[in-house]
């Protein structure tokens, strides 16, 4: 079955072509590798999980069923993808693959799928969230293929990233359940629920990272685009106009964030802002979205979507503001880039 990749392009974070540019293999530096993963449009109307290791494309899997790839991490020489199939039932299941080969997390009997992913020696994570009884989505993590519930309750909830750090695992996510009312941005620490957001109204997390002893995390309060940092809040848009921050990075002292805003031409365009400096990235005659962001030295890794004036989707980056088309398949139509993971050299 076939899913058009518009309709559930929120299920990535939240996300998500042919333009001729020539990919430079200038992505790399110092000896550390980019990995980058998204997803294709095929003419044929199927989507395909994809990866780009410093500009190299490799497709993940065929045409026969719609594939995202929403999540990379790399340990050692182990490339790791977490992602989402469309099955022939209509439904969706969470998997992930390690140097390509695939392991299916959920049996296809619920809805499922995975969005981010962490290695921690032997031991797999992935964080996402499957439909429960009541037919709502409830959080989840897998450890090396078990899975366990991370919110109980009736309604809603999701885990959208992990971090392993020593004998600790941390997730973070959203929550309907519990108190105060609404839906939570919150995380899990070994299991316990913390309650980052302090509004009456709706709040969520899109990402995470730990720099030192320091915890990060990205998201969104009503309609402001925020980080907090050991849970103290930041704002970084005042809620005048709509955004989203989809990814957060640390280096040193310095906080990057990336995400989205509606300009006042009522396009969407990808942002990126560093100690609360916004950047636009976005061309003034396209549209895009920037989904992730890493650091390397004094290099800033952008990822996303371009969208240009003919409604032409290509997966990009952006380094430190220039942009750069990432090689597609020769029957792929359309491209977004969502996640992106520095193995740097030593």
């Amino acid at each position: 079955m076939k899913i058009k990749s518009e309709r559930i392009r929120f299920i990535l974070l939240i996300a998500a072509a042919v333009i001729t540019l020539v990919f430079v293999t200038g992505c790399k530096k110092s000896g550390a590798d980019i990995y980058i993963a998204g997803y294709e449009e095929l003419s044929d109307g199927s989507v395909v999980a994809v990866y780009w290791k410093n500009g190299e494309i490799t497709v993940l899997s065929d045409s026969s069923s719609s594939v995202w790839a929403a999540s990379i991490t790399a340990a050692g020489s182990d490339v790791y993808i977490a992602g989402l199939e469309a099955t022939d039932q209509g439904r969706l299941q969470a998997l992930y693959w390690k140097n390509g080969q695939k392991v299916t997390l959920s049996d296809g009997t619920n809805s499922a799928w995975a969005s981010g992913i962490a290695v921690s020696g032997n031991d797999v994570y992935v964080t996402g969230r499957e439909m429960n009884s009541q037919g709502r989505f409830t959080a989840v993590y897998w450890k090396n293929g078990e899975s366990s519930v991370l919110s109980e309750g009736p309604l809603s909830s999701m885990a959208n990233a992990v971090i392993v750090k020593g004998a600790s695992t941390y997730i973070a996510g959203n929550d309907s359940n519990g108190q105060p009312a609404g839906v939570k941005a919150v995380y899990w620490k070994d299991g316990e629920r913390i309650v980052l957001s302090d509004s009456t109204g709706n709040a969520g997390v899109s990402a995470m990272v730990m720099s030192g002893n320091d915890l990060y995390i990205s998201g969104n309060e009503d309609s402001k685009a925020v980080y907090w940092k050991n849970g103290v809040k930041t704002e970084l848009t005042d809620g005048e106009t709509i955004s989203v921050v989809n990814s957060i990075a640390v280096s040193g002292s310095d906080v990057y964030a990336a995400g989205n805003e509606v300009n006042d031409s009522g396009k969407t365009i990808a942002i990126s802002w560093k100690n609360g400096d916004k950047t636009v990235l976005t061309e003034s005659a396209n549209s895009g979205m920037a989904n992730a962001v890493a650091v390397n030295g004094a290099d800033l890794y952008v990822v996303g979507r371009d969208t240009d004036a003919d409604n032409v989707h290509s997966a990009v980056y952006w380094k430190n503001g220039s942009k750069t088309v990432l090689p597609s398949s020769s029957n792929a139509v359309s491209a977004t880039a969502n996640a992106v993971f520095i193995a740097s050299g030593k």
